[in-house]
């Protein structure tokens, strides 16, 4: 398995690093730009309309990483070591990769980091929640070794949660 290091190397990323608060503006207009392909397929996100001081919050409340190359953000993804709905387990949410970057491997280089800072950090395994029956994101993650755990009902959403896993 290829490290961090290696993958980002191979997709033009020159580094993988921690989220700054002086990152929250650019990282807002990221969000904005990578998620508002999801509202265009009728999945609808609070970080389509991401802003500067949401930016601030989720850089103090989880790990964001960012991938950088000659300075500018590719892309970025947070990471919790407690997640949401299994305590004992980290996961790793709010992938956003803006369309300017996609295909490049640029997404499969922060979930590879994602993963390998869970190792590092002695877990067992790592949770996503995504969105179920979204054309591509589902199988993006299985091709990558996660497995479906359960779909969560939304009542006041237009889709449900879907749960994944991987073991490490």
């Amino acid at each position: 398995m290829q490290s961090t290091r290696e993958t980002a190397t191979t997709t033009g990323i020159d580094s993988i690093r921690p989220a700054k608060l002086a990152d929250a503006p650019t990282l807002a207009r990221l969000y904005r730009a990578a998620y508002a392909t999801n509202v265009e397929l009728g999945f609808p996100s609070r970080a389509a309309e991401a802003d500067r001081a949401a930016l601030e919050n989720w850089v103090r409340e989880a790990r964001l990483y960012l991938a950088v190359r000659a300075g500018k953000l590719l892309g970025s993804i947070r990471y919790r070591n407690e997640g949401r709905y299994d305590e004992e387990a980290p996961e790793f949410g709010r992938l956003a990769v803006p369309p300017r970057a996609r295909g490049a491997g640029v997404g499969s280089a922060l979930v590879g980091h994602a993963e390998e800072v869970a190792r590092r950090e002695g877990a067992d395994r790592l949770r996503l929640r995504t969105f179920d029956g979204h054309p591509f994101l589902p199988a993006m993650y299985r091709r990558r070794g996660y497995e479906d755990v359960r779909v969560r009902r939304l009542e006041t959403a237009p889709f449900d949660v879907l749960h994944m896993e991987k073991r490490l």
